[in-house]
């Protein structure tokens, strides 16, 4: 994982436009939609679906998940782990 993250703003338009061009959907709700048109649930709770508007896009990646602190703090230690595993 590149040791400068760098965390940038988008507003839900080009958060949807940054979806579609990455093989998602989004429903007249906001829901997110995989490639098979299903609601992708969230990582944190999945009970709950992802919303466009509140959807967190990792830059490099076709990661999309919850823009919350835990979320992004889970992602970031998944990274090192396997970085470190990888001898990275």
């Amino acid at each position: 994982m590149d040791k400068n993250l760098i965390f940038e703003e988008l507003g839900e338009k080009e958060r949807i436009l940054l979806l579609k061009a990455n093989g998602y959907g989004v429903d007249t709700d906001g829901f997110i939609l995989d490639s098979s048109m299903r609601k992708i649930s969230s990582k944190e709770n999945p009970r709950r679906y992802l919303k466009a508007k509140f959807a967190c896009l990792v830059s490099g990646s076709l990661y999309v998940l919850d823009s919350t602190p835990t979320a992004i703090s889970e992602l970031i230690r998944e990274e090192e782990k396997r970085d470190s595993e990888n001898g990275n």
